[in-house]
């Protein structure tokens, strides 16, 4: 049985005292999902690949178009979802710098430029946080 396939994107940048920065969003509650700070999840679409659908995920939900760079971290988490048996693959991408434009879309309520200690303190899923150490 195929597991439905979905992507989970650590967006990261340097901010001007060198400090890896991660972007949170702070999700309101929809689809029997809890308000939360998370990563950006979103479906894998047919036709897309992990990268493509974590570029267009980041896209609808904080109009970021523009990344620097682009990494697959071989790490995924498997879980019940909507649609059954499901696989989150995780994807970083790296944006220019912290003052990137955000848009946020209806979905969140809003975002916060993270310091990897406060990720870890404030995201709720032990096995999300893991992604976290493949970037360092």
């Amino acid at each position: 049985m195929n597991k439905h396939q979905k992507v989970a994107v650590i967006v990261w940048t340097i901010d001007p005292e060198g400090n890896k920065r991660y972007l949170l969003r702070h999700n309101k509650p929809f689809n029997g999902y809890e308000d939360e700070w998370t990563v950006t999840f979103g479906d894998v679409e047919k036709g897309e690949n992990l990268e493509r659908a974590a570029k267009r995920e980041i896209a609808e939900e904080f109009g970021i178009s523009a990344f620097e760079e682009v990494k697959n971290l071989d790490y995924k988490i498997e879980f019940e979802g909507r649609h059954g048996p499901t696989e989150a693959h995780f994807v970083s991408l790296k944006v220019k710098d912290i003052n990137t434009q955000i848009t946020l879309n209806e979905e969140s309520i809003g975002y916060d430029w993270m310091l990897l200690e406060k990720v870890k303190e404030t995201m709720k899923y032990e096995d999300e946080k893991k992604a976290f150490d493949l970037m360092v």
